[in-house]
């Protein structure tokens, strides 16, 4: 058991783990990059059009759910309306091509089409739901939590900014330079925003790399002593066709079951394909996926970027996107003819430490990773004592 354990937290740690990375890096040069009016102009609005360029970007960042966390932030600092920068999340985590290809390997063709489906009726939702629901008060509340290094938590990680927004990035790149104890003169722009991109690296790490390694641990416990029985007996299982009451519960069950042991989009479809084995509905499993977006460890971050009252109105726009989403999916598949037919097989053989993909982008992320972040820890370890 204690093997099983080990093995099994193990490999999702390498699994997520050039997820995360690369999504904190994103996340740092972005931050030191992006001008504000740029972002502005295009996503500081909601619309279709602004809606659609957040998810297009989400799309193409390849990143997990906690990076993701982070990358919106930067975005709502930068000007992003507050539809936009969740828009950019749900497809961060959802709609990005490694998750498309490990749900293909584990679950099938079908899987893969009900993530992208379900992703895109997500953000639609989604935003309907944060223009009819949450009050401007709450998200400019939050916007001014957001732009305080530690949103109301973990200070002690964050003293190398002073105290100043991040949205003022652009004019305090030289102060890292004089406060990290090397001489800023004849320092070129790109080393200059190279530096404040690391220090920001480290912050974000510092920040929720505990929530992260307890989603890993409570995930990996999961998976291997729930036996297949007691899912069967949460899912309410009754055959080919079940109702109305079986579905719903089925989507409800599978996000609060992702609220207590969610990882990351990619590194948890090992477990989307335990419950679909176990008898909960298709859009259960989708259900289950996308709320990624509301486990604990993510509340927490919530919390700690914008505030008490914003986190729980994400939790609650989150939570009913994905149950409606799901609806939507098991009634529009089962009438399309979409819906898996069969034996429930799922393959959970594959070896996480072969020479794969995964294997690839950790070896050229994690040296890339640690440089960043002990670079990122001297930028603020000189100024922070």
């Amino acid at each position: 058991m204690i093997g099983e354990l080990v093995t099994s937290w193990t490999g999702m740690v390498w699994e997520i783990f050039w997820g995360l990375a690369l999504g904190f890096l994103l996340s740092g040069v972005i931050r030191a990059w992006v001008p504000a009016e740029l972002v502005g102009d295009k996503l500081g609005r909601t619309s279709p059009r602004s809606l659609s360029l957040a998810t297009g970007v989400g799309a193409l960042s390849s990143s997990c759910s906690y990076a993701a966390a982070s990358m919106a932030r930067t975005l709502i600092m930068k000007g992003a309306a507050w539809a936009n920068a969740m828009a950019f999340m749900v497809a961060s985590t959802n709609l990005v091509f490694e998750i498309l290809i490990v749900l293909f390997s584990l679950l099938g063709m079908a899987f893969v089409l009900g993530e992208l489906v379900g992703g895109l009726i997500f953000i639609v939702v989604m935003a309907v739901l944060v223009r009819l629901l949450v009050p401007s008060a709450v998200i400019d509340a939050a916007r001014e939590n957001a732009g305080h290094d530690s949103g109301g938590g973990g200070h002690e990680h964050h003293h190398d900014h002073g105290g100043h927004d991040h949205d003022h990035d652009h004019d305090h790149d030289h102060d890292h330079d004089h406060h990290s104890g090397h001489s800023g003169h004849g320092e070129s722009a790109m080393l200059a925003k190279l530096r404040t991109a690391a220090s920001h690296f480290h912050m974000d790490v510092t920040m929720v790399g505990k929530d992260i390694l307890i989603g890993v641990t409570v995930a990996a416990i999961l998976s291997v002593i729930v036996p297949d029985e007691a899912w069967r007996a949460i899912f309410l299982t009754e055959g080919d066709n079940p109702g109305f009451g079986v579905l719903l519960w089925n989507a409800v069950a599978g996000s609060i079951i992702a609220v207590l042991a969610f990882v990351c989009s990619v590194g948890n479809i090992v477990l989307a394909a335990v419950l679909w084995k176990g008898g909960i509905s298709f859009g259960g499993v989708i259900a289950f996926i996308l709320s990624d977006l509301i486990t604990l460890p993510m509340l927490s971050v919530y919390r700690r970027y914008y505030g008490w009252k914003a986190a729980a109105w994400m939790a609650l726009i989150f939570f009913l996107g994905a149950i409606v989403t799901a609806l939507c999916l098991d009634y529009g598949f089962a009438a399309l003819g979409w819906l898996p037919e069969g034996e429930r097989q799922v393959s959970l053989g594959r070896d996480v430490f072969g020479w794969n993909y995964v294997t690839l982008l950790n070896l050229v992320l994690l040296p890339v990773a640690v440089a960043a972040f002990f670079w990122g820890r001297r930028q603020g370890g000189g100024h922070c004592h």
